[in-house]
């Protein structure tokens, strides 16, 4: 509801809803919070962005959830509390308030507590010409480290400030302190994203020659899904795919016959999947025939539904929204209307239903973004129209507020005012009958 008050521009109400939140609903609240936080730095209400960033816990828990802001093309992470305020000090020091800027980056510093939050204050500091602050900055991020991993993407940050030679040199370290083949592969990651493909793909074949040397069927089964993902992040997505085939025993036989099963023999549920993952990042890397490849060998009935979701939103970064909304109409829908008329027991239709409605409510926003930010207004303005009768489907109405919301900003931007007053409206009503 906070956003549906921020899109109409009633602040006042937006920060109003923000307190609340951490008053009723203080163990959700830090997702709501930076939501709002990341629409009122796009609109550039820096001082309210500001307010509600401090209300943000720096220790609350991160939900599974929480790495999927429907209000961001971003689908890494929704940023902590410092790194939140570190985005208004950025957006300050490009309006030509440089000392606010320097003052909020130093309080946001204050607050970080990870190595990686340091590390990414430091490539704000370059961004307002302070590179030399920056510097010492990532000194102590490096110093914070405590896993290869952190090492790693430090010295992807070292890269982007510029220092190419101590990225090199960290990468190198972080290699040599690598004791297991699946450390190993995601430092390969990291050198292929600093430029060197040949190093990342000379050490994933080392990690991978390692644990298939491995005689413990337990232990090459741990370390083979993140060589195979780490094959699908360099591209080489038949690779990855044949990696994920090699891995034996999950699930268990034990695990299926106490499992939910729906009608097309999938596990109910969310857990860990290699294949979701490499379609994901398949998908993103426009390699689609491997992506769907991957996502017919998915086990479980959640990731299956969120890596179509994924497969959607990439297609329509690269303008094809057509296949977009057919992944999302026909994939994501037959599926659960196939269980809809299913023998399966009532709340597992209930929970494929939801589990169906949320993907969508997810991918409408972010598709609905990226038309409106790099199309022609009348193609961006057919992507809305057609946005908007895939929510008309969506039976949740937490769902339908947000991807309406999010439509009604679309329309906004391509100044169509009348037509997203319209639908900020319906959100509103909507919004304000949930729990009526």
């Amino acid at each position: 509801m906070g956003i549906v008050y921020l899109e109409m521009g009633q602040y006042d109400k937006v920060l109003q809803v923000a307190k609340s939140l951490k008053v009723y609903e203080p163990r959700y609240s830090n997702i709501g919070l930076k939501h709002i936080t990341t629409r009122l730095i796009q609109v550039e209400q820096y001082e309210k962005a500001l307010q509600i960033a401090k209300l943000i816990s720096i220790d609350g828990i991160k939900y599974i959830f929480e790495d999927v802001s429907f209000l961001s093309q971003d689908t890494t992470s929704i940023a902590s509390q410092s790194i939140l305020m570190s985005e208004v000090a950025l957006k300050y020091a490009q309006a030509g308030q440089k000392a606010q800027a320097e003052q909020i980056l130093v309080q946001a510093l204050q607050k970080a507590k990870a190595s990686d939050e340091i590390a990414e204050i430091a490539l704000k500091y370059v961004q307002i010409g302070q590179k030399a602050q920056a510097e010492q900055i990532l000194v102590q991020a490096l110093q914070k480290a405590n896993t290869t991993d952190e090492m790693a993407e430090i010295a992807l940050k070292y890269a982007q400030v510029g220092q190419k030679a101590k990225a090199l040199q960290v990468l190198a370290q972080a290699s040599q302190n690598a004791q297991y083949p699946r450390v190993i592969a995601k430092v390969a990651v990291k050198y292929a994203q600093v430029g060197q493909q040949a190093k990342g793909e000379q050490l994933l074949a080392q990690a991978l020659q390692s644990i298939k040397k491995e005689k413990d069927g337990g232990a090459k089964n741990f370390e083979l899904p993140d060589i195979a993902i780490s094959y699908a992040e360099l591209r080489q997505c038949n690779q990855a795919i044949e990696t994920a085939n090699s891995i034996k025993g999950f699930p268990s036989e034990a695990f299926f016959k106490d499992a939910n099963i729906t009608h097309d023999g999938l596990i109910m549920g969310y857990t860990s999947d290699v294949f979701a993952e490499i379609a994901e990042k398949c998908a993103a890397a426009g390699r689609y025939e491997q992506a769907f490849q991957a996502i017919q060998k998915i086990k479980f009935s959640d990731n299956k539904s969120e890596a179509l979701r994924v497969v959607a939103v990439e297609y329509a970064k690269k303008s094809q929204y057509k296949q977009a909304f057919q992944v999302l109409k026909e994939n994501l829908e037959s599926d659960y209307n196939k269980a809809l008329l299913s023998s399966e027991p009532d709340y597992i239709k209930a929970l494929l239903l939801l589990n169906s409605e949320s993907n969508k409510a997810l991918a409408l926003p972010k598709i609905v973004e990226q038309a409106t930010q790099v199309e022609p207004p009348a193609k961006a303005e057919q992507v809305l129209s057609q946005a908007l009768e895939v929510a008309k489907t969506i039976k949740s109405r937490d769902d339908k507020v947000k991807v309406i919301t999010a439509i009604a900003i679309g329309y906004a931007q391509l100044q169509q005012k009348d037509k997203s007053e319209q639908l900020l409206a319906q959100a509103l009503q909507i919004a304000e009958n949930i729990h009526q």
